[in-house]
């Protein structure tokens, strides 16, 4: 029974491992996500190579970028569906043919990157006593949230991004937390990491501008993809932000009779 018990469970474990490994690859793919399929032919270059797909319509449901005559072809799936890749080796001279199919099944994209507006805050002036200046700089910082929708998928990813300030106010020393952050508006952040199917990334910056003023900077993710199979995220409807920062009462200083 104790011996059992342990297969038992050494097979759910190995189940569990092998639905891990398939949440997205080139026989489970996401919609929207770009997959390679390789053979080895025996004679690549006498014999006649040939890719196909079944089970849609190229273009609508599915796109091959390139390859449907080599040993490598790349294939873009568009719609959800289950479909039969096949590749064919005709022998030159003779016209005899091998052919290999593999069955894909395409799924749902779950995967998604979103932000939301941060907490208002006050200038930095705030608290300090007797500040008599008219500009201050204040660090803000935004924050990206990825979801693949499975835990055992745990790609690199990158987003693209513009930051407007509103009337009045600067900003300088943009940095991320996490990736390699580039440009200097659009702003790329790439090779940013995963783990249990999520990332996040904190996107700081300093804001200067008027201390009596209310000021605002808007962050507006423009692409947002997933780098092991190419994966766009499934909508752009949390892709904005806006951070409030409110102004400081414009006080006296203090007199005397």
């Amino acid at each position: 029974m104790k011996k059992k018990l342990t297969y038992l469970i050494a097979t759910t474990a190995l189940m569990i491992l092998s639905a891990a490994a398939m949440a997205q690859g080139g026989l489970a793919p996401f919609v929207g996500s770009t997959h390679v399929y390789t053979v080895a032919a025996e004679d690549a270059t006498n014999n006649t190579l040939a890719w196909t797909v079944t089970g849609g319509t190229a273009g609508t449901d599915f796109t091959v970028n390139s390859g449907a005559a080599t040993e490598e072809v790349e294939i873009t799936w568009l719609t959800e569906g289950t479909y039969t890749v096949s590749f064919s080796e005709t022998a030159d001279g003779t016209g005899c043919i091998t052919t290999k199919e593999a069955s894909v099944v395409v799924g749902e994209n779950t995967f998604d990157v979103s932000t939301t507006n941060p907490t208002e805050t006050c200038n930095a002036a705030d608290g300090q006593v007797n500040y008599a200046g008219s500009n201050s700089t204040t660090s803000i910082t935004f924050t990206v949230d990825m979801a693949t929708g499975n835990a055992g998928f745990n790609p690199n990813w990158e987003i693209t991004f513009t930051l407007s300030p509103g009337t009045g106010a600067t900003i300088a020393n943009v940095a991320a937390s996490e990736g390699t952050l580039s440009g200097s508006g659009p702003y790329t952040i790439t090779g940013i990491t995963s783990a249990s199917g999520t990332g996040m990334v904190d996107i700081t910056m300093d804001v200067t501008g008027d201390i009596y003023t209310v000021l605002d900077v808007d962050l507006n993710i423009t692409s947002a993809t997933e780098l092991t199979y190419n994966t766009s995220d499934v909508d752009s409807n949390d892709w904005t932000a806006t951070q409030i920062i409110n102004a400081i009462p414009n006080t006296s200083g203090i007199t005397t009779d």
